[in-house]
């Protein structure tokens, strides 16, 4: 896993680098981050709580984490190991050059490599290279500009604008609700979610997904 931002001072990314440098399994980071709120309130550091967690903790992850803050740092895609799966995440590069970026989502696939780019603006991102890319969108509250360009981008041929309006205000009114569409698939099998779990379907029906 390789992380390349600009805001990796962040408590969240902080707790994160620490944990796999512990080595600690994915479901331990996971439980970590589910008791943030009730870590916080016992005022108990969340890095101290994880090394405490950590001198307890007999399984051990492989997972190999890496930082990034510099582009030039970034490895190509093209030298990533074939042998393992391989994740790769850009957070907060808007104002950045996108070279490296778009090197991930045109060549990225061809080497085994899944690419996450976490954006405040789906419009500053590079057309050709990462939104025409982009097998999955996932969208937290948005302004219209956005919102009708997304639309414009990816849903005119299946929903009416005020449907998908309307499926935008029933994911956002859930806590860190956001709708997922799924781009390469048909729009009656799960192609738009609320959240990863919910199908929206014709005619306004909500499935859970099985």
């Amino acid at each position: 896993m390789n992380v390349f931002g600009k805001s990796l001072f962040q408590p969240e990314y902080r707790i994160l680098k620490k944990a796999f440098e512990e080595q600690l399994p994915k479901e331990a980071i996971v439980r970590l981050f589910d008791n943030e709120t009730e870590i916080m309130n016992l005022n108990i550091s969340l890095i101290k709580h994880l090394e405490e967690i950590a001198k307890n903790q007999t399984d051990r992850s492989d997972i190999e984490c890496k930082f990034f803050d510099s582009a030039s740092d970034v490895p190509d895609p093209n030298d990533l190991s074939l042998e393992k799966k391989n994740l790769m995440v850009f957070d907060d590069l808007l104002l950045q050059r996108q070279n490296k970026c778009a090197a991930y989502y045109t060549r990225g696939r061809h080497t085994d490599v899944d690419s996450f780019y976490l954006a405040q603006n789906y419009l500053k991102l590079p057309r050709q290279t990462i939104r025409e890319n982009a097998n999955f969108v996932c969208l937290f509250p948005q302004d219209m500009r956005n919102i009708n360009h997304i639309y414009s981008d990816h849903i005119s041929s299946d929903v009416a604008k005020d449907e998908f309006r309307t499926l935008g205000k029933t994911a956002w009114n859930k806590r860190h609700g956001c709708v997922v569409i799924h781009l390469t698939i048909k729009k009656d099998n799960g192609k738009y979610r609320v959240c990863l779990d919910t199908f929206y379907m014709p005619n306004w029906i909500l499935k859970k997904a099985g």
